[in-house]
């Protein structure tokens, strides 16, 4: 079993996977910048962690990851100033990644299907902050010592969990859509296979149950 930390533990993916993963026996945490959301995390069975990521400098993330096994972001600035985005999605990640190349912990970023360096969001477009602080930070991650997997899901829906489609080494897969409880089930199946490490999972809805698609994955 693992010692976990889900950063941005608040969100509708994150109390989603933390019930799974605290079901499956592992020690889960919540950060949450919002003390009022404590009692949310907890009824997951996470130990809620209140953690303003934005706020904390790199000794302050590195104190917030310490001791943990993994490390899940599913954090966000969810839209609103440039500046923010930019605070969360791209420096606060970045001292995440840090932290986690020193503690050792597994990180399991939760990016999305299109993020890449030709995002092609114009700059003019409100979106196009957070494609350009995601792709920088993927990219990072992936240049990085670290032990790392990116998920990179499709649009979010809020369906009920399914299976999945992940997309081939050739990239042919067009972006689809998801359920947001799909993706948590991902995130608890990557945390079992502990053995998935260095690839990004872009992924969309479909037949395969997750823990099948994983484990047929060529390892």
């Amino acid at each position: 079993m693992a010692r976990i930390l889900v950063l941005g533990g608040h969100g509708k993916i994150a109390l989603l996977a933390q019930r799974m993963l605290a079901s499956a026996q592992h020690t889960v945490h919540g950060a949450i910048r919002n003390p009022d959301h404590a009692g949310d995390v907890a009824d997951t069975g996470a130990e809620p962690v209140v953690a303003d990521l934005e706020q904390l400098d790199q000794q302050g993330v590195d104190e917030l990851v310490k001791g943990f096994d993994v490390v899940v972001w599913s954090a966000g600035a969810g839209g609103g100033s440039a500046e923010r985005t930019w605070a969360v999605d791209h420096d606060a990640a970045l001292r995440v990644l840090d932290a986690v190349q020193r503690s050792g912990a597994r990180l399991v970023m939760v990016s999305y299907f299109g993020s890449r360096r030709d995002h092609g969001v114009p700059e003019d477009h409100p979106f196009h902050t957070y494609a350009e602080a995601k792709s920088l930070v993927d990219e990072a991650i992936r240049a990085s010592g670290a032990d790392w997997v990116i998920l990179a899901p499709s649009t979010l829906t809020l369906d009920e969990e399914g299976g999945i489609e992940l997309d081939e080494p050739s990239g042919s897969l067009e972006s689809g859509e998801i359920p947001r409880a799909t993706v948590a089930r991902l995130i608890a199946e990557v945390v079992a296979h502990r053995g998935v490490r260095g690839i990004t999972l872009r992924c969309n809805a479909g037949g395969t149950p997750v823990a099948e698609a994983l484990g047929s994955l060529p390892w």
